[in-house]
């Protein structure tokens, strides 16, 4: 990607009073342009995008809710020296991103509980 990531915004899915998929999509910002990360049993891929927006959920039954994680010293910022890319025989995968600060974004998904998990 070579430019510095300038936002990262995840979009997290609430059933009831419990959080069911901590990241149910992603988005990153480089330069001018945004990608959306899409979490499916046995791939993880990359799409470019248009900026997120805020859910409008209809009730607090269920729904989604953004969240702006730009503020993430760790990743904003900083610029990407590589994407690693891991499957498991279950369908689970786990995408990592690095930055050259040595930070990382690891992103796993869980095929049998449908949701993905935010580590960095």
């Amino acid at each position: 990607m070579g430019n510095a990531a300038l936002a990262l915004f995840s979009s997290t899915f609430f059933e009831g009073q419990q959080i069911t998929d901590q990241v149910n999509v992603a988005y990153l910002r480089f330069a001018e342009q945004w990608y959306r990360l899409y979490f499916e049993c046995e791939t993880i891929f990359w799409r470019m995008s248009e900026p997120p927006e805020a859910a409008e959920n209809s009730d607090l039954s269920y729904g989604l809710l953004l969240n702006d994680l730009s503020g993430m010293e760790s990743v904003v910022g900083q610029t990407v020296q590589s994407v690693a890319y891991t499957a498991f025989e279950s369908g689970d995968v786990r995408a990592t991103i690095m930055f050259t600060n040595g930070k990382s974004l690891e992103f796993e998904h869980s095929c049998e509980a449908d949701s993905t998990r935010l580590a960095g």
